[in-house]
């Protein structure tokens, strides 16, 4: 919120913005998206954020460090409990899909289809999440943050089209 107004402030209320964020950034942006926000905010972009940081932080403890459920479980409580209190927060909490839920503003949702960080499912359940006008596009081979990289010319057209 704090870039959105200091962006309206340099370069006047008749600006136009679209938040658009990668990875971390796309969640963030499908976060902000369901704030109230100012008339300049157009339009989002996302690009492979994930649904919610537990979720992810459930999906990477296996993932990663191949944890069986039975340990991730309690190790998820117990940092979402340190996350309370060291941040104020549940992991739980932190949701992209329940600001999505308030989002009236346009969305395009880009995700890698062999994305393996944040798995190409949450792109589904991110896009399900909103009733704004939304459009999604997979980028077939790419894995996590590679969908630029890839796919270049595609990227620009489907972020141009929308």
């Amino acid at each position: 919120m704090r870039w959105i107004k200091k962006a309206i402030g340099y370069t006047g209320d008749e600006t136009q913005i679209v938040v658009m964020g990668q990875s971390m950034g796309g969640a963030t942006a499908m976060m902000v998206s369901g704030l109230k926000l100012p008339e300049q905010v157009k339009a989002f972009i996302e690009d492979c954020g994930y649904s919610s940081v537990k979720e992810e932080v459930e999906y990477q403890a296996g993932n990663l460090f191949d944890l069986p459920k039975v340990i991730r479980k309690p190790l998820i409580k117990t940092m979402s409990g340190i996350n309370r209190i060291e941040n104020g927060f549940f992991l739980k909490r932190a949701s992209s899909d329940k600001q999505l839920r308030k989002n009236t503003r346009p969305f395009l949702f880009i995700h890698g289809g062999k994305d393996h960080f944040v798995p190409t499912e949450m792109v589904h359940q991110n896009y399900a999440a909103t009733n704004a006008p939304k459009f999604l596009w997979i980028a077939p081979l790419a894995g996590h943050a590679m969908s630029y990289p890839m796919y270049k010319n595609k990227y620009r057209q489907v972020i141009k089209d929308f």
